[in-house]
């Protein structure tokens, strides 16, 4: 999806949510928000890592860049760990695959495996690293990233301030308001699934289908969205 087109969802998600009343939609745009914003994200990354090899008249440009978006993590007492997979990594050498490291954020940049060049950014994280005890180890398919905490024992929930801020915005709203969405807000999801493109379709499903699950115990039979399942 083109960058612009993606900025101008995001700024529609915005608008919609100021419309929004019932936590359940609120909850699906504001999803939906985020995955475009993180979309955005990615493109940013792949356009200023694109532009450095230009401008250094490097043949890496000419490589496909694969952005990573799929990873684990977990945690002990010190670390934060991820684990990417990378098919082949383990042939890099150790220039090869590089981590640039802040306080708040972690980009991982895997040079020429089989002809392609990999990705992979997390901004704000949910609590500070300490950058200098940071590592990352070469695995066989795997690049595994120990992030040093800042302040040893302290337990992360999730992996950045804005997964926190969204599951604290969905439970509170889907706590306190349970009324049936009002059915132009539905209309609007509607319109803008039947008449986005593929992503804009993904994202929006992808949305849904959280909120569906999470309001599925305490939802009643012949609710008004009932209806939006049938895009």
């Amino acid at each position: 999806m083109a960058l612009e087109q993606l900025k101008s969802d995001v700024a529609e998600f915005a608008a919609f949510l100021a419309q929004a009343k019932s936590a359940r939609v609120k909850g699906v745009l504001t999803t939906a928000k985020a995955e475009a914003e993180r979309e955005i994200v990615n493109l940013e990354v792949k356009a200023k890592i694109a532009a450095e090899r230009e401008a250094a008249g490097s043949s890496e440009s000419k490589r496909y860049l694969h952005e990573l978006t799929d990873y684990g993590w977990d945690q002990s007492a010190k670390y934060v760990k991820l684990f990417i997979t990378v098919n082949g990594v383990q042939g890099c050498s150790e220039d090869d695959v590089t981590v640039n490291y802040t306080p708040t954020s972690l980009k991982l940049h895997v040079r020429d495996v089989q002809g392609k060049d990999y990705g992979l950014s997390v901004n704000n994280l949910l609590h500070l690293i300490d950058v200098d005890k940071s590592y990352r180890k070469i695995k066989t398919d795997m690049v595994a990233i120990y992030l040093k905490k800042a302040t040893e024992g302290e337990n992360w929930d999730v992996l950045t301030a804005i997964q926190k801020r969204l599951k604290q915005k969905q439970d509170t709203e889907l706590a306190k308001d349970n009324d049936n969405p009002e059915s132009m807000l539905v209309n609007i999801m509607k319109k803008m699934y039947n008449e986005g493109d593929s992503k804009t379709k993904q994202m929006i499903a992808k949305a849904w289908t959280g909120s569906q699950e999470k309001a599925r115990l305490g939802a009643e039979a012949g609710d008004g969205m009932d209806s939006f399942g049938d895009l």
